[in-house]
């Protein structure tokens, strides 16, 4: 039997169960999630941590607008706190001081706190780093260590407390659109719902195509980690998050272990990504250069796909062609620290309410997110270069 729902949500990861969430107030949602489980792909996979200078311009602003949701979730959304403390290193050689300078001046604009520094005092955040191989440091307290399993067992405990459907092993074979909204076809059956929410990670521009709208240039990408024993005696469960500025490398605790990655983006089909092992090789080459740390053996490797518009910024909205179709993507590795205000933009923009108050008022303009931008509609290549050339020196 068909099933009907005001909202059909594709993709069971952070974007869809988190905007599924925010649009309860305004109808009945099913979330459609083709693997057995949700979180699956690059929610699983996430570095977890809520920085607010991490990632482009708005993706970074959508973190200042997440970051109460995270610190103070709704009453009975959960018993567990769903941000731990971390902090976060940025690292800086000689010729990136400016940008540095630059993330910090617009930080401060923002309200947060964060210190800059020469880069030797980074050592008393994080004892093995080559302090001589930077020039300067900027620190970020209040960087957080996220609990993405809580967070999307929260979100999902309250879609279902609401009537709302959470269907894994949907996987979508065809979508149509008729007068009266579409129908989705599903390997766990037929969905029927007035606004198709695109919510599906890597997938996107496939479920876009079905719908019929062609070509969308929000592609993904494979991410390299890997894992490691830390030295012996070393003050790990306190180092920060650490990110050098230029976004060739970044490690933070996990688990017991340093998690490192090479903040690699190799174009990639939607698909269960593995860890590329020259990637793996970079990896350990630049945590042994530019820290004292050596990598005797490793504990774990694995891959992931991070989503990218050509801007690197992100595609929220109704698509031109068609204002019954909403997209929430492009993430590229932002998705779970910015997951409470993306989601409530997105369902503001499903339900024609426009961009919320406050994330309006830091900057953000349904020009600069919409699906219907040059770039997202345009066949061009997405930036791969320098962390400046891509995120700018604002």
């Amino acid at each position: 039997m068909a099933r009907t729902a005001d909202f059909i949500v594709i993709g069971g990861g952070i974007a869809g169960i988190s905007v599924a969430y925010e649009l309860l107030p305004h109808g009945s949602v099913a979330v459609l999630e083709q693997e057995s489980a949700t979180g699956y792909h690059s929610t699983g996979r996430s570095a977890a941590v809520m920085s607010e200078n991490y990632g482009p311009r708005l993706w970074s602003r959508l973190v200042t607008a997440t970051r109460g949701f995270l610190e103070n979730p709704p009453e009975g959304f959960t018993d567990l706190p769903l941000v731990t403390d971390r902090g976060a290193l940025f690292l800086a050689q000689a010729h990136e001081t400016g940008q540095l300078q630059a993330q910090y001046d617009d930080l401060i604009a923002r309200g947060a706190r964060v210190e800059l520094m020469p880069a030797a005092d980074a050592l008393r955040y994080c004892e093995v780093l080559r302090a001589d191989k930077y020039a300067t440091a900027m620190y970020e307290p209040d960087c957080k260590d996220v609990d993405t399993n809580e967070l999307m067992m929260g979100y999902q405990r309250r879609i279902r407390a609401a009537g709302g459907a959470v269907v894994t092993d949907a996987r979508v074979t065809a979508i149509h659109r008729d007068a009266n909204g579409w129908r989705v076809d599903t390997t766990a059956g037929e969905f029927h719902g007035g606004t198709l929410v695109n919510a599906a990670g890597g997938w996107v521009q496939q479920v876009a195509e079905m719908a019929g709208l062609g070509y969308r240039n929000v592609v993904p990408f494979r991410r390299t980690a890997v894992t490691f024993d830390a030295p012996s005696g070393s003050n790990l469960h306190h180092w920060p998050m650490t990110f050098d500025v230029a976004e060739t490398f970044y490690f933070k605790p996990e688990a017991g272990k340093v998690m490192v990655s090479p903040v690699d983006m190799a174009a990639s089909a939607p698909c269960d990504a593995q860890a590329d092992e020259m990637e793996v090789a970079l990896a350990i080459d630049r945590i042994e250069t530019f820290t004292t740390m050596k990598v005797a053996r490793l504990s774990h490797r694995w891959g992931g796909l991070r989503t990218f518009a050509p801007d690197h910024e992100p595609v929220i909205g109704a698509d031109p062609p068609d204002a019954g179709f909403i997209w929430l993507a492009g993430q590229g590795g932002n998705g779970v620290m910015a997951s409470a205000a993306s989601a409530r933009l997105a369902a503001s923009l499903a339900v024609g309410r426009g961009i919320p108050a406050d994330i309006a008022a830091l900057g953000i303009t349904e020009d600069a997110i919409s699906p219907g931008r040059s770039c997202v509609l345009a066949n061009e290549d997405v930036q791969v270069g320098s962390a400046e050339a891509i995120y700018g020196a604002d």
